[in-house]
């Protein structure tokens, strides 16, 4: 099997010349120099980026936005879900200012918080972006209870479940 050119390799791809050469950059691929300093890429070279980025593509990283007071539901959270990223927001300010820097595939907002109404900032959030979804969750009271009465641990078994189905996501339902 012989060796593409750029403009080959970049049309076997679907991608176009400069894409390609940012490819390069990027060090995502390697090509052959010819003695006239000409890129050449191996279709086999092409098959395995593509194959690469395939799967990069279904484990990318899932980042999840905490609305709460407390920092230990957001560490639960993410020792259950080791493969996602999490990050805390205490207030509707803070929830901005993470939207835009975070980037998050999930919001969950905590009903027990008086600061804010959970049910509306979950609705303007999905109605902001349809990428993201907001989820309200029965939060804790001072207790360790919520309003009806379950327990921290039922809260979060419960809380991971809703994760794991919004996010597509595989939860054991164990978390601790």
């Amino acid at each position: 099997m012989g060796l593409l050119t750029a403009r080959e390799a970049a049309d076997y791809l679907h991608v176009s010349l400069f894409t390609l050469g940012r490819m390069e950059k990027e060090a995502l691929l390697a090509p052959f120099r010819t003695p006239g300093g000409h890129r050449r890429y191996s279709q086999e070279m092409l098959d395995h980026y593509l194959e690469g980025s395939r799967s990069q593509r279904a484990n990318q990283e899932r980042r999840i936005l905490v609305v709460d007071q407390r920092d230990q539901l957001t560490q639960a959270l993410a020792g259950a879900f080791p493969t996602c990223r999490f990050t805390r927001a205490q207030d509707e300010l803070q929830v901005g200012i993470k939207l835009a820097e975070f980037k998050p595939d999930l919001v969950l907002v905590n009903n027990a918080t008086r600061d804010f109404d959970a049910q509306e900032l979950c609705r303007r959030l999905c109605g902001q972006s349809p990428d993201v979804k907001a989820l309200p969750f029965p939060g804790p009271q001072r207790d360790g209870r919520n309003a009806k009465g379950a327990t921290d641990d039922a809260l979060l078994d419960a809380l991971c479940t809703s994760i794991a189905a919004a996010l597509g996501l595989e939860h054991r339902g164990e978390t601790g």
